[in-house]
């Protein structure tokens, strides 16, 4: 698909070290998209990114909690509110809101800095690690939700079968993740090959929080299944209208224009998908 690097485009940090390039590829099978050769050896800028609790940010600010209600509006729609556990919780703004709206939330989160902060700020059950290493229950939880998480990881299947495996037999998964076939990113690939430029914009430039793969509403109908999970609805969302921030400066007002354009179309940025587990 293309060349994807962390000083050649829009939104990177051209002071990034080190400088990390890597390519594009999309699987014709399945549709999953992924860099090759694979990013490693960089978990120490991860971990720094995710260290200071102040400066991270989910959304937004005073954006956050119509992006987290829209969440469990949809969530809500097929199942009434019980045990929910929020896996990479982050600073736990979502759980705190699920709370209000008559859930039982609990947490789980691999930064212990935003952990503590989850724990301090709003009170909340959240255990340090990851779903492999912090001990849920297993078969316990009315809805388990992955906002923005699935792309990060290096198992993404392994981790959709871990939460099968918490999810009560009528329980819910709630996965979010960046569409990479939306149609404004069709645009932005679109405009590289007119300027002759093989760069793809289907995952985030490459400086961290690093997108290891990208998933479009094809792969992750696939994912799903074949974690053993049966997709019950499939919504796309505007990326500005969730609450994320877009930035400052002229390209910023370029891209959001362009957003709210495609907006009007479907296929948009952000991918939602809600699943059961197979009977």
């Amino acid at each position: 698909m293309g060349v994807r690097g962390n000083r050649e485009h829009f939104g990177a940090d051209s002071r990034a070290e080190p400088h990390i390039q890597t390519d594009v590829v999309r699987c014709l099978g399945c549709d999953f998209i992924y860099t090759n050769p694979m990013i490693r050896g960089m978990e120490h800028l991860e971990a720094a990114h995710y260290a200071d609790p102040l400066g991270y940010q989910a959304a937004a600010e005073g954006r956050g909690e119509a992006m987290f209600a829209s969440r469990l509006d949809l969530i809500t729609r097929h199942r009434a509110p019980g045990r929910l556990l929020d896996v990479g919780c982050g600073k736990g703004e979502f759980l705190s809101v699920a709370r209000t709206r008559g859930w039982a939330v609990a947490g789980i989160e691999p930064s212990q800095g935003l952990c503590e902060h989850a724990r301090a700020a709003y009170g909340l059950d959240v255990r340090l690690g990851t779903l492999e290493t912090a001990g849920a229950e297993a078969a316990a939880f009315d809805a388990v939700t992955l906002n923005h998480v699935l792309e990060h990881v290096e198992r993404p299947l392994e981790l959709l079968r871990g939460a099968r495996g918490l999810l009560k037999p009528d329980g819910l998964l709630f996965v979010e993740v960046p569409n990479c076939d939306s149609y404004l990113l069709r645009a932005a690939d679109a405009y590289f090959r007119l300027r002759g430029l093989d760069w793809s914009s289907r995952l985030s430039p490459l400086h961290p929080p690093f997108h290891r793969f990208g998933f479009t509403v094809a792969s992750l109908l696939h994912a799903l299944r074949a974690a053993g999970l049966e997709p019950v609805e499939l919504v796309t969302y505007s990326g500005k209208g969730r609450g994320y921030r877009g930035g400052r400066g002229l390209a910023a007002v370029m891209r959001g224009a362009a957003a709210a354009l495609l907006d009007l179309l479907p296929n948009r940025e952000l991918l939602a998908a809600l699943a059961r587990p197979l009977r």
